[in-house]
């Protein structure tokens, strides 16, 4: 009894520890043993090993634009896999269904991540998969005559509480010497952001697209997002928010299933260097599939970073974002990177992009 009401606390925990996040951004998993002797992976494949599952993730070309384009484009098939795409509203419906085992193979980002490990939820993200710091954004109204980063002190800034885009105003503030105490975060949801902006009722708001775009459109100017600078006197690139979307598993399906595993990131890779190579062309595919404006959808992927490289620098991201959620409440204990994270895989299956 004692067990099963951890592992309840867990999935309610893990759930809540979601709401405030982007997106920024089911049906249980369907396996079926494969006999897959001779496949393309190494590691000698198993016969017991699946190639047919469930893959979770998000109706966001942010999270899931990857797992999009290898099921539209074969590459999964070209893999051996069959996956089917389960895409959900929120990645906050992802943390209770990894929790429960519904969701092994899923697509959100290492906020979620870290979360669920910080609840003893045995979960590893394999490889991340792209960067959207440059979409976390803060945009002022041009009426509060906001000219400098020393001027928000004293203003309201309208925020979702726990999103991550605070880790960017917070760095910002450390690295421009502006008294973060001095800023007074009001709390809401995007859409009553837009409302409050609209109004005067505050001053600038910190979120992500598509909401920032309509913020700029009712007299805003971007000011700065997790990436880059528009702050008069600082303008350029920073490293404010790394904000990386993630594919993982949990830690049963990574041990009976290592050369699935393999062949998942390989086909996430084809995926990325198309995205790369042909922006246009997949943000047409990605709109299609998540019922979205392929125009909206674009001008996203624009601002975002396609790449799965494990290295020091998502290493690093991922770390900074855990010691952020540990003073903000959102976990009681900090997770190590390596509870949560397992470059394995990746360095068997496309050892270019490990560079730990």
């Amino acid at each position: 009894m004692k067990n099963t009401t951890k592992r309840l606390l867990a999935v309610l925990s893990a759930s809540i520890l979601s709401v405030g996040l982007l997106a920024g951004c089911g049906a249980s998993s369907q396996q079926a043993a494969s006999a897959d002797a001779g496949s393309s992976g190494s590691g000698g494949s198993s016969s017991a090993e699946v190639t047919e599952f469930t893959a979770y993730g998000v109706l966001d070309p942010q999270i899931s634009a990857q797992q999009i384009i290898a099921d539209k484009n074969g590459y999964f098939a070209e893999e051996g896999l069959t996956v089917t795409n389960q895409l959900l509203q929120s990645g906050t419906d992802i943390s209770p269904l990894v929790s429960s085992g519904d969701a092994q193979v899923s697509f959100e980002s290492t906020y979620t991540c870290i979360s669920l490990a910080a609840n003893d939820v045995a979960i590893k993200a394999l490889s991340c998969t792209s960067d959207s710091g440059d979409t976390q954004s803060v945009v002022v109204r041009n009426a509060a005559n906001i000219q400098s980063a020393a001027d928000f002190e004293g203003k309201k800034i309208g925020i979702s509480n726990g999103a991550a885009v605070m880790l960017a105003i917070r760095n910002m503030c450390e690295e421009l010497d502006v008294d973060y105490d001095a800023i007074e975060f009001v709390y809401m949801n995007p859409s009553d952001q837009i409302a409050a902006f609209e109004r005067g009722d505050i001053d600038a708001m910190a979120c992500w697209e598509p909401w920032v775009s309509r913020a700029v459109a009712l007299d805003g100017t971007l000011l700065f997002t997790g990436l880059n600078s528009y702050i008069p006197g600082a303008e350029g690139e920073v490293n404010w928010l790394n904000f990386n979307s993630t594919v993982q598993v949990t830690d049963e399906f990574l041990a009976e299933n290592p050369t699935t595993c393999q062949k998942l990131l390989r086909a996430l890779a084809k995926a990325t260097d198309f995205i790369n190579e042909n922006k246009e062309e997949a943000a047409a595919i990605i709109a299609e599939a998540i019922n979205q404006d392929e125009e909206d959808v674009l001008a996203i992927m624009n601002k975002n970073v396609y790449k799965m490289n494990f290295d020091q620098n998502f290493i690093d991201a991922s770390n900074s974002m855990a010691a952020f959620m540990l003073d903000m409440g959102n976990i009681t204990e900090q997770p190590s990177f390596e509870t949560f994270a397992d470059s394995s895989m990746l360095q068997e299956a496309v050892p270019e992009l490990v560079e730990e």
